[in-house]
């Protein structure tokens, strides 16, 4: 997403106005990119990070998990762990106000129950990038098809 488009949505008093700004899969900007080792003859890199995905219908995901990039792909391992949290998101401003709460993760931990609590938090839209929890995520489409089946089994109450 080029900056001179999310430029315009901060002068914007409603997100709503411009949601495909923010639609998409977002990935965590910080990630470190490695490589598997020469001898598996793999071409492809892979990353643990944070994926974030806004959807039309106001549906919202917040994932962790192990990103693959190959030269003609790129998806979340199926392979490796994964924290998935859904929800949603509403446009306020220069801000979107998120409800999600976890419900599905590789290792689930004693006594825990799932869907879990809900939680709330903002997510920040500045020069091009998004910001949340102390992250910056980067716009990726590459992962937008494969994100687009994802969708909340549990809603977040309202």
């Amino acid at each position: 997403m080029c900056a001179a488009v999310l430029g315009t949505v901060l002068l914007s008093s409603s997100l709503e106005s411009q949601t495909p700004a923010f639609l998409g899969t977002w990935i965590e900007s910080g990630a470190k990119w490695t490589s598997p080792p020469a001898e598996l003859h793999l071409n492809q890199r892979y990353a643990e990070c944070a994926v974030l995905y806004f959807a039309a219908n106001h549906e919202f995901a917040l994932i962790y998990g192990t990103v693959i990039k190959a030269p003609q792909s790129e998806g979340l391992s199926q392979g490796d762990g994964r924290v998935v949290y859904l929800g949603t998101r509403n446009a306020k401003d220069a801000t979107l106000e998120i409800r999600y709460q976890l419900v599905s993760q590789t290792v689930q931990k004693l006594n825990e129950s799932l869907p879990g609590p809900i939680e709330t938090g903002e997510v920040k839209i500045r020069n091009g990038a998004l910001l949340f929890a102390n992250k910056r995520f980067k716009r990726h489409a590459l992962l937008d098809d494969e994100l687009k089946s994802l969708s909340p089994e549990v809603s977040p109450a309202q």
